[in-house]
Formats: structure tokens, sequence, C-alpha cells
């Protein structure tokens, strides 16, 4: 007789867990966290994420099909927060200083989740729904960037300009926290590695694109070797 593998928990949704069942569920995603930004996700193990957040191996499946939901549930708390804090960033700052602080939270947040970033990058052509996942994020982030340049840069504008140039820019960004980020470009990186030096990049990238002239030197946070 053909031994039966063991039958695992249903799912249980967050809405209905306890406050118990809450905390359990929080310790899972945090160990997951904690091993996917050091080791990434091919080497993830439901076993490694268990014995980190100290539950049996068994409770992971009551609160997750698997570890790629897990991860996509994370990669999409992770934008959902870069997002939220962005639209904190006040548009009446100084032109400059509204990118650079814009694109620092996300470049932060990114160099502190590795592994999260990855997923988003390395993972869409088996896994769909991370492309999606970044796809749907960072035309929400667009279109803010859009609503910067129409309310701020370029009045005379139609709204439909102002979104295709934000989409343009919002490219470039993503060029540049692949290769600096992921890829680990050299040449890049010799401009800075720190996610200050990296968002400081970008903005005198995008001021360039928007006003054809570097920023001011008294806004610029360090000497950037792309104005010299």
């Amino acid at each position: 007789m053909a031994a039966t593998s063991p039958t695992r928990p249903t799912v249980q949704s967050a809405d209905a867990l306890s406050a118990r069942g809450l905390r359990s569920r929080a310790k899972i995603k945090a160990a997951a966290l904690t091993l996917l930004n050091k080791n990434g996700f091919n080497s993830l193990r439901v076993q490694d994420v268990a014995k980190k957040a100290g539950v049996a191996n068994g409770l992971f499946y009551r609160y997750f099909p698997d570890l790629r939901s897990l991860a996509y549930e994370l990669c999409r708390e992770l934008f959902e927060q870069i997002n939220h804090d962005s639209k904190a960033v006040p548009l009446g700052l100084h032109p400059y200083d509204w990118i650079y602080e814009v694109h620092l939270i996300p470049v932060r947040h990114f160099s502190d989740n590795p592994g999260l970033l990855a997923c988003m990058f390395e993972l869409p052509g088996d896994c769909a729904e991370f492309g999606e996942i970044w796809k749907e994020s960072a035309h929400t982030w667009n279109l803010q960037v859009a609503n910067f340049l129409r309310e701020t840069r370029m009045p005379a504008a139609s709204r439909d300009a102002a979104r295709k140039t934000a989409f343009v820019l919002g490219a470039m960004t993503e060029g540049i926290i692949y290769q600096s980020l992921i890829r680990h470009t050299e040449d890049l990186l010799q401009l800075g590695r720190s996610p200050e030096a990296i968002s400081e990049v970008i903005a005198i990238m995008w001021y360039r694109a928007i006003f054809f002239e570097n920023p001011p030197a008294a806004k610029l946070r360090s000497k950037s070797a792309l104005l010299k």
C-alpha cells in the first residue's frame, strides 16, 4: 500500500486570525524577510523560515500556501510603503530637492531589501505576479511624478505629455536601480554606492533632462563626479 503524504492544514485568512495567530504570522513574515534578503529566494526553505521564526514547520502552512505567496505579499507591502512614503514629499520643495527626496525613499527601501528587489526583477519569467507588482506600483509612482511635472514644471503641457515624460524618466530610474542594486555594475557604482549617492545620481540626471541645465550647486548633497 502506497504511503500517503501528510495533509497540510488549510490556509487561514489573516482577517480570521486571533491576536496570537497574527503574532505567529508576523514572526514567519519577519523571518522570511531576513532570510530572503540574506540568501535570495532560490535558497529560501520552509524549514529555515520556521526555525528562525521559532515555530513548527507545519504552522507555516496554516498561514501561507507556499514560499512564493509569502514573498509576493512581502514585495507588495514593500511597494505600498514606498508609494505611501513618497506621497508625503511636499510639492512645494525646490524641484531638485523634491526629485532627490522622492527617489531617496525607494532607493533606501530597495537597498535595505535586496532579496525583495531581486524577486521583482528576476522572478517574473517564472512567476508573472512578481512582475505585475513592479509594473502596477511603478505606474502609481510615475503618475505622482507626472503630477509634479504638470503642477510645478510643465503647466502649459498637456496631461498626456506630462505622463509620457514621467514614464520615460521612470524607466531611467529603473535602469539605474537595476544596475546599482542588482547587477552591481562597477562603472556606475564608481559614482557612489550609498542610497544617498545613488539618489543624487538619479536626481542630477532628472534635473538635466527636465531643465536642460545642472542643478544648483548649493542643492547638491555631495560633490558628484557627474558634475566634474
